[in-house]
């Protein structure tokens, strides 16, 4: 019989074998991703193989009979004249076609990483191989999201900029595949790998911007590699009419709509002290108060489209207000601007993630 204190240091053994095992196991994640990129056309263009039929130029309308499939023909698919890998599937979702392009992962990011980046030179090739780890991590995070519509991404900024076979570059693509299937976990998953343009000095919380606890990976941390960018600090002056005005649009936006007889009479900023970030606005009018969420700040004070930053002030001068602020996107994780910098440091793409996305690992997806 085994003595009671072989048990328990067999049962320390095996947990501590248990957390050594990769969270993913063989088979456990597909090799592909299901990309939206048209979304509600009337019609489109497809350059493709549909069964053993080659059709340029095909024009798809709503009077088709759907789902259609095309596939490559010793070159990539197109879809209104543009080039992607892998293969495409057409829907029609409440009387508006939508394309869904199906490819391997890491074609999909040959296509994303320099729309993100933008174009690098050798020397910045760790930055590049960051920005390619952050992404592919971004996708096995979100596989699925959008399941009831028949795909996982869309290609703009509601997900990644994806632009497919026009856009890729030797260099994005050589850094792709040097990072081959790298991904970053938080407790055995993928994490959520929010980056932006420029934090402006310091990263944002997630709970700054949406809605939820902040992940410890996602927290606040002060950055001082930003500084070159051109939106580490920013300013404009408009004339206190036309800001209001703006300002009754931006509300307008996310569903609140003031008659011309309601009047705003003060709006009081809530800030995360260390961020400064502003996550919650009250605006007081003359017939009450209303509240704008993290999510909907930049998107209520933007002249039409998103505010750069929501770590901004304002500041009125005469018949003027001017908005000053620094950064560039939602602030949260990877700082790009940040990270070209500790690139041209010499930092590799190792630190300059375990810099930005602090307590994860780094695992390889096995298929």
């Amino acid at each position: 019989m085994i003595k009671y204190k072989n048990w328990k240091l067999i049962f320390i053994i095996f947990v501590v074998l248990l957390n050594c095992i990769p969270y993913i196991q063989k088979g456990t994640l597909r090799k592909h991703v299901r990309v939206a990129i048209v979304c509600g056309a009337d019609y489109v263009k497809i350059t493709g193989k549909k069964g053993n039929e080659l059709y340029n130029d095909f024009v798809v309308s709503l009077s088709a009979k759907f789902p259609l499939y095309f596939n490559s023909h010793n070159k990539p698919v197109e879809v209104n004249g543009k080039k992607y890998r892998g293969t495409l599937e057409i829907h029609n979702i409440e009387q508006k076609i939508w394309v869904i392009n199906i490819l391997d992962v890491e074609d999909y990011l040959k296509g994303v990483v320099p729309c993100e980046i933008g174009k690098i030179s050798i020397n910045l090739i760790e930055v590049a191989k960051a920005q390619a780890v952050a992404a592919r991590t971004y996708v096995y995070a979100h596989l699925n999201q959008y399941q009831e519509l028949g795909f996982d991404l869309y290609a703009d900024t509601r997900d990644q900029i994806y632009a497919g076979v026009a856009v890729e570059h030797q260099l994005t693509s050589w850094a792709i595949e040097q990072t081959d299937r790298e991904i970053l976990t938080f407790r055995g998953q993928p994490i959520d790998a929010k980056y932006s343009s420029t934090c402006g000095g310091i990263t944002a919380n997630f709970s700054d911007i949406w809605i939820g606890e902040s992940p410890p990976y996602l927290t606040s941390i002060v950055c001082r590699y930003c500084k070159k960018s051109p939106y580490y600090t920013w300013s404009e002056k408009i004339g206190k009419k036309e800001f209001f005005i703006n300002l009754r649009q931006g509300l307008k936006q996310v569903g609140i709509i003031l008659s011309k007889e309601e009047l705003i009479q003060d709006f009081r900023f809530i800030r995360n002290r260390k961020s400064q970030r502003v996550n919650k606005v009250i605006i007081t009018t003359t017939n009450g108060e209303y509240e704008i969420k993290n999510y909907q700040v930049r998107r209520v004070f933007g002249d039409g489209t998103d505010l750069r930053s929501s770590y901004f002030f304002l500041q009125p001068e005469g018949d003027s207000i001017i908005i000053a602020g620094r950064g560039y996107g939602h602030g949260v994780g990877m700082c790009q601007f940040g990270a070209i910098e500790m690139a041209r440091m010499g930092k590799t793409y190792q630190e300059i993630l375990r810099f930005y996305y602090p307590e994860t690992k780094m695992v390889r997806v096995k298929y």
